[in-house]
């Protein structure tokens, strides 16, 4: 019963992706390359990955969310609008609800990195880059 519970759970969770257009009022755009989820018997789902962000530098990160909506992760050119809650260590991104043309917001815990993430395309991997100086 508690399995059953758990799986109606997850299917109920929204699902968003990047908001269309740059809020301005989250000026920081974040690319989010790597995303694993789990789930506990009780349904608590926590998320963490792996990610860029562009503004006002380039710069790798490391995270991990409890987020009510599951966020995918980051294709070609979509990025996700955010904003500091505690500078380096928290940051808030909107996730735009897919056909509600709605976004809730998520807090990401962040562990900054001296490098930023990349795809290797060719070996479908994510790599590390020097940051621009």
């Amino acid at each position: 019963m508690r399995i059953l519970v758990t799986l109606l759970l997850g299917l109920s969770q929204a699902v968003g992706g990047p908001t269309q257009v740059q809020d301005p009022a989250y000026p920081i755009h974040v690319r989010i390359l790597g995303r694993n989820v789990s789930q506990s018997t009780i349904g608590n789902v926590r998320y963490w990955g792996r990610g860029d962000i562009f503004e006002p530098s380039e710069q790798g990160f490391d995270y991990e969310s409890d987020c009510s909506v599951a966020f995918m992760r980051s294709e070609g050119d979509e990025r996700y609008s955010a904003r500091w809650k505690k500078q380096d260590k928290e940051l808030e991104i909107l996730v735009s609800r897919i056909g509600t043309g709605k976004s809730d917001k998520c807090v990401l815990k962040v562990d900054m990195k001296p490098f930023i993430y990349d795809v290797d395309n060719d070996r479908h991997v994510v790599v590390t880059k020097p940051m621009a100086k």
